[in-house]
C-alpha cells in the first residue's frame, strides 16, 4: 500500500512537471500573447470614456394627525370621493414603491422634457441623447455593419410606417424612439432606497459632468412632484368640488340678500299680516343659506389644511454637487484584466493543443477504419 502511494504521487509531481514543461517551452507565444492582449487592453482603457456620478439623498416627512376628519370623510362621499382614513398611514406612499414610480413611462417622459443647462445647443435630455447618438463612431460603425441587414431589408420594403391609432384615455403610448431612450435612462439614472436608515438616493452617471448633475436634480424634482400629485389626489379633488359648492352657495346668499332687500325696499310703509309673513319666509331662507354657506366655508378652510397636510416635505440630507473627479473606469485594472486573460488564454491553449491534436488524430484513424 505504501508503494502504490509513493508511487502515485511520484506519478502526480510528474504531472505537474510535465505541465509546467509545456508551459515554459512555449513562454515565446504565451508572452506574445499576454503583449497583444496587454496592447488591447491599454486601447481599451484610453478609449472608454470618463464616467461621472452624481447623487441627491433626501427623505420623506410626513404630516400627523388632523382634527375633523370625520366630517371631511362624510362631504367627501356627498360628493362622490373615498378619502379613506384620512388619518391613517396607510394613506402615505411606502418608499418602497418610489422605485416603480422611477420606473414608470409617466417618470421618464418628464425627465426626458426637463430642462437642461450649460450644454451649448443641447436643451432637454432627449437632445442630449440625439446629439450623442448622431456623434457616437461606434453607433455608425454598428448602424453599418450589424445592422446593415436590416437597412437592406427596409430598403426593398419600402420605409416602414408607424400606425396612427387613436388614443385611449388611462392608457399612455410610447414610440419606439422614447422605448430607446428609456433604455439609455435606465442606464445613467437609478434609485436607492435605504429602508433601515429611512432615506433615498437618487444616482446619476454620465459621460459629462453637467448632464450627470442636472439629470439628478432632475429626477429628484419630478419624483417628489409626483409623490405629492399622487398623495393630494383625493384631498384635491375634495377642494375642487367645495370651490364649486362655494361659489354656488354665496351666489344663492347673494340672490336671497337681494330679495329680502328689495322685497323691504317696495314695502316700507306697509305692515300687513301678509307682508309680514313673506319678510320672515325671506329672513329664514336668508338665515338657512347664511347657515349652509358659512358650513361650505368652513369645511373649505379645513380642506386647504388637509391639502397641506397630505403635502410631504421631503428633507434634502445631501443636495446635488457637480462632479469634479471621474468615478470610472480604473483604467489600469482594465489593462491588468487584459493581461490576465491573455495570460489564462494562452496557457489555456498550450495545454489542450496536444490533447485535442490526439482527439482528432483517433477520430481520423477511426474514420479510415
Amino acid at each position: 500500500m505504501q508503494l502504490e502511494k509513493n508511487s502515485t504521487s511520484e506519478e502526480d509531481q510528474i504531472d505537474i512537471i510535465a505541465l509546467l514543461s509545456k508551459i515554459w517551452n512555449q513562454k515565446k507565444l504565451i508572452l506574445k500573447s499576454i503583449a497583444v492582449f496587454g496592447v488591447f487592453g491599454v486601447l481599451v482603457a484610453i478609449t472608454t470614456p470618463n464616467q461621472f456620478q452624481a447623487s441627491s439623498m433626501f427623505t420623506p416627512n410626513s404630516g400627523g394627525e388632523s382634527s375633523g376628519s370625520g366630517g371631511l370623510k362624510g362631504l367627501a362621499s356627498l360628493a362622490g370621493i373615498n378619502l379613506g382614513d384620512m388619518s391613517s398611514s396607510s394613506k402615505t406612499i411606502s418608499p418602497m414603491l418610489y422605485g416603480k414610480i422611477v420606473e414608470s413611462a409617466i417618470f421618464k417622459k418628464q425627465l426626458l422634457e426637463a430642462p437642461l443647462k450649460n450644454l451649448g445647443d443641447v436643451k432637454t435630455l432627449r437632445g442630449y441623447f440625439k446629439s450623442k447618438a448622431s456623434s457616437s463612431i461606434l453607433g455608425t460603425v454598428k448602424e453599418y455593419t450589424i445592422g446593415l441587414p436590416g437597412k437592406i431589408l427596409t430598403a426593398f420594403k419600402g420605409e416602414s410606417k408607424e400606425e396612427v391609432s387613436d388614443s385611449v384615455v388611462g392608457i399612455a403610448s410610447v414610440s419606439k424612439e422614447d422605448m430607446e431612450f428609456f433604455k439609455a435612462i435606465d442606464k445613467i439614472l437609478s434609485l436607492s432606497i435605504n429602508d433601515k436608515d429611512g432615506f433615498i438616493e437618487m444616482i446619476a452617471t454620465s459621460e459629462s459632468p453637467q448632464v450627470a448633475a442636472q439629470v439628478a436634480k432632475n429626477g429628484e424634482l419630478i419624483l417628489q412632484n409626483q409623490i405629492i400629485k399622487i398623495q393630494t389626489k383625493s384631498s384635491l379633488e375634495l377642494l375642487s368640488y367645495l370651490e364649486e359648492q362655494y361659489a354656488e352657495k354665496r351666489n344663492l346668499l347673494n340672490k336671497a340678500q337681494d330679495r329680502l332687500s328689495n322685497f323691504k325696499d317696495r314695502n316700507l310703509s306697509i305692515s300687513t299680516s301678509s307682508f309680514s309673513n313673506i319678510q320672515i319666509r325671506l329672513e329664514t331662507e336668508l338665515q338657512t343659506v347664511t347657515a349652509v354657506f358659512q358650513n361650505v366655508v368652513t369645511q373649505f378652510e379645513q380642506v386647504k389644511l388637509q391639502v397641506t397636510k397630505d403635502t410631504p416635505v421631503f428633507s434634502i440630507i445631501k443636495p446635488v454637487v457637480f462632479p469634479n473627479e471621474k468615478s470610472a473606469p480604473k483604467r489600469s485594472l482594465i489593462v491588468v484584466i487584459w493581461l490576465f486573460l491573455g495570460a489564462v488564454l494562452s496557457i489555456g491553449f498550450v495545454l489542450a493543443k496536444e490533447p485535442l491534436e490526439n482527439i482528432l488524430k483517433e477520430i481520423k484513424t477511426k474514420n479510415k477504419d
